[in-house]
């Protein structure tokens, strides 16, 4: 817990004062979209729930080949998983559903709930004995056997630190989050290789119980993804030091705050976008089918799902039926990954200027 131990000895640089104070600011329009988006909430974070799993198992098991259809219908409670690759993408989706669940209860960081959310992760693709804490060896005397420590009492340690400072109100949260990220990957606290995968999901929940909210509403784990080489390399270089109490955690914790900056300049888009179809006069429908109209030939419902995050899905698909029942599009293939072409061409062509010619009955 070398970070923690020796938070009160790591400098705040101005810059990093300031982005957070920026940070703060988005923040305070927390309860606007919270009030906005509540009608919608369930659908919203269903949605939520997939685009961050499907991101999540890009950017950390990427030597897994999984086409996105098959990732997508992998989302489905009837379709069965058949490889390991597959049992885990379904593990990490119910992780995320559960953690987007408006109703579940809240996430609270003691080593139970760690262990809890280890084990769903992992359930059926890694052996029993990988999913145990870790071990580390110490000596009585030279010549006397080494006895076995669990790493499971220094990690009830490290939450009791972070419960301990977090009393103190001296620091910002997210600050504090970083910090114990950084314990938490370099403790290695179980036996298997993806200790700072856990670790970053569990700042990620605990963040957005900070009230750091765009990661509700926009994908985190997307933004990572986009921003894989330069989010390593951060998180490598807050390693350099750790043993002995030096970790230099600020590269991290400004990524970070540009991080959740830019998802919360996406959620004012989003927002918006959201506002001005909910008080369309128009129907969805045609909404939908003029932004058909401005798509590629050959385009899929994923296109359309981008343009309108915030319809669901039954109306886009009430649309595409009405559309292909008017004889304006239809199907390439079958299945959630079906491309659909538009029968009709849209006239892009400038106008030609013709000369008027006009028989007003008069003979030459």
């Amino acid at each position: 817990m070398n970070c923690l131990t020796n938070i009160s000895r790591t400098p705040i640089p101005n810059d990093v004062f300031i982005a957070s104070l920026k940070l703060y600011y988005q923040m305070g329009r927390n309860d606007e979209y919270d009030e906005l988006f509540s009608d919608n909430l369930d659908y919203i974070r269903q949605q939520m729930a997939s685009e961050e799993a499907t991101a999540f198992f890009r950017l950390f098991f990427a030597d897994h080949k999984l086409p996105e259809s098959r990732l997508r219908s992998l989302q489905l409670e009837s379709t069965v998983a058949r490889t390991k690759a597959e049992i885990l993408f379904k593990n990490i989706h119910k992780v995320f559903q559960m953690i987007h669940n408006p109703k579940a209860e809240p996430f609270h960081l003691n080593v139970t709930e760690i262990n809890d959310l280890v084990k769903l992760m992992f359930r059926n693709v890694l052996p029993q004995e990988k999913l145990q804490y870790r071990k580390l060896e110490s000596k009585k005397h030279q010549l006397i056997a080494s006895d076995s420590i669990s790493l499971r009492e220094q990690l009830e340690q490290l939450i009791a630190k972070l419960t301990e400072i977090k009393k103190t109100g001296l620091y910002e949260p997210l600050f504090l989050e970083l910090n114990f990220l950084v314990d938490f990957t370099q403790m290695e606290v179980y036996k298997f290789n993806e200790n700072h995968i856990v670790g970053l999901l569990v700042f990620y929940i605990m963040v957005m119980q900070e009230k750091v909210i765009a990661s509700r509403y926009v994908s985190f784990f997307n933004k990572l993804f986009m921003n894989k080489e330069e989010f390593l390399a951060v998180l490598d270089k807050s390693r350099f030091g750790w043993s002995e109490g030096f970790a230099e955690i600020m590269p991290l914790h400004r990524f970070m705050l540009r991080i959740y900056h830019e998802l919360y300049l996406e959620l004012q888009e989003y927002a918006r976008d959201y506002e001005y179809e909910s008080k369309l006069e128009i129907s969805k429908s045609d909404y939908i089918e003029n932004t058909i109209d401005k798509l590629p030939e050959v385009f899929q419902k994923e296109d359309i799902r981008i343009k309108h995050p915030f319809i669901s899905d039954s109306t886009i698909n009430r649309t595409l039926k009405r559309m292909q029942e008017e004889n304006k599009i239809r199907p390439l293939g079958k299945g959630r990954s079906a491309k659909w072409i538009k029968l009709y061409r849209k006239e892009t062509g400038k106008y030609k200027v013709q000369q008027l010619n006009l028989d007003l009955g008069e003979e030459n």
